[in-house]
Order: C-alpha cells, then sequence, then structure tokens
C-alpha cells in the first residue's frame, strides 16, 4: 500500500486499531500513550503503524492513521457489537456478550468513523500522525444493552461468555479463532476507555450520540432481515 499510494502521489489514509497499545488496566487511551503491546497481533500492528509513519517522515508517502475501538453500525457484521447481537435482540433470542459487561468498553459508530477518515484525509496537519477516532462518552457494555432495550421497547436476554475458553467450549469460536484471540481477549476483561479529544479539539469532530447511533443500526439490521 505504502509502494501504491507514493507512485500514484496519493495520500495513504489507514484504519488501525487499538491493540498497540496491549493491556492498560482502565486507563483512558490517547495519542501520547506508548505502543506496548504484549501480544503476537499487537506487536505486528505496531510494526506496521511505525512503517506507515516512518514512510511520512522520510518523505516518500503522506501517511495519516485513524484509530477506532470496537465498532458497530448499519452493514457491519463481523464485530463483538454485529452479527451475535442485533439479529437475536430482534429476533427475541439471548444477545452475545463478552468478558465482563458492566466494566467502561468504548464503541466506534462506522459512519462516525469513515467521516472522520475523510476529514484527516483531507487536511493537511492531520498527516504523518495516528489519531484515536471519536467515541462517544465511554459506558459499560451493559448499559449498550440497555440502550438497545429502549429503541426495542421489550427486555433483552444476555448470555454472557466470560472467557475464550468458555466461547470455544461453547462452539461460539471455533478451535482456530479461539486460539488466535486469546492473546487479544484481555480487551473484554479490563476497560477500554478511549479518549478522543485531540481530533475533537483540531477538526471538530464529535461522535453520534450513542442512542442515536443505535437506533439507525436497529433500522438497518430490521431492514435487513426483512429483505
Amino acid at each position: 500500500m505504502i509502494e501504491s499510494a507514493a507512485t500514484a502521489g496519493a495520500k495513504l489514509v489507514v484504519i488501525d486499531t487499538l491493540y498497540v497499545y496491549g493491556e492498560t488496566h482502565g486507563q483512558p487511551m490517547t495519542e501520547a500513550m506508548p505502543y506496548a503491546a504484549t501480544s503476537r497481533k499487537g506487536r505486528l500492528r505496531a510494526e506496521l503503524a511505525w512503517g506507515y509513519l516512518q514512510a511520512h517522515r522520510t518523505g516518500k508517502v503522506r501517511v495519516v492513521l485513524g484509530r477506532a475501538a470496537d465498532f458497530f453500525g448499519p452493514r457491519v457484521l463481523n464485530s463483538s457489537l454485529g452479527q451475535y447481537v442485533f439479529p437475536a435482540a430482534l429476533s427475541g433470542q439471548p444477545i452475545l456478550t463478552l468478558g465482563n459487561i458492566d466494566l467502561p468498553h468504548s464503541y466506534s459508530y462506522m459512519p462516525d468513523i469513515a467521516r472522520s477518515l475523510a476529514v484527516l484525509g483531507e487536511r493537511e496537519e492531520a498527516l504523518g500522525q495516528d489519531w484515536l477516532l471519536p467515541v462517544a462518552p465511554t459506558v459499560s457494555t451493559r448499559e449498550v444493552s440497555q440502550l438497545i432495550e429502549q429503541a426495542l421497547g421489550h427486555p433483552l436476554q444476555l448470555f454472557s461468555v466470560p472467557s475464550i475458553e468458555q466461547a470455544r467450549e461453547l462452539g461460539i469460536f471455533d478451535e482456530t479463532f479461539a486460539t488466535e484471540y486469546r492473546e487479544l481477549f484481555y480487551q473484554y476483561t479490563e476497560p477500554q476507555i478511549v479518549d478522543a479529544h485531540a481530533i475533537e479539539h483540531a477538526f471538530g469532530l464529535q461522535a453520534t450520540p450513542l442512542d442515536e447511533a443505535l437506533r439507525t443500526t436497529i433500522r438497518w439490521y430490521q431492514e435487513n432481515t426483512r429483505s
């Protein structure tokens, strides 16, 4: 991607994850936080991020990175707040939740991600940096489920899976996925708090209110289910 962008003279806007920070023990994540991942995938992400930004520093290509939390929204399926939650909620089945759902956990709304990445690509002063993308004020996953309940007008049943081992034993995740994801499951057993004040102050970007984002997501799933 670096070579292609450089050849075309294009800016390279990269969407990235929070894996690079590793276990934060509840400390809010900011752009000043060092890359401290201990997982293999987190270290790889950190190496890739360094490579992108180094390509910018050396003048090879103009690069900017945007980091998203767990994402949700219309057309989002493969997510902890996606295919295991909304279809079940609409059909009256238990929704799957991971880890400790009473801990604070930031979620990124996909339209906010897309809008923010577009702004980062347009603004020259954004280049050469990594940015945490806007998130609504952080609440717990249990509180998110309560907002879904309010939008639907009926109570939800929660099927909580506290560990990756239990998810594997129950057949929710296959052996390969469970083995690979074990090193990242800490994201659901400690607070995951994103502090996106930097991008808010620099470019005036604000997250969509969580209840509004969830209602829009529910409408998409309702329409998708009917079709």
